[in-house]
């Protein structure tokens, strides 16, 4: 139950970070973009696999 609640609460945070990293790639300062889509996307991974 601690492992599906956790997993479903990390899936929308990475989901949220690679929206950011795509829509990014589309702008004018991509590596700003870049750096700020991997701190949700580093956050939800380690939600996900951290220990519970």
């Amino acid at each position: 139950m601690d492992k599906t609640l956790a997993y479903a609460i990390s899936a929308p945070i990475v989901g949220f970070g690679l929206w950011i990293l795509v829509t990014g790639l589309s702008s004018s300062a991509t590596a700003l973009w870049v750096c700020v889509a991997l701190i949700p996307i580093a956050i939800g991974l380690v939600s996900a696999f951290g220990s519970v």
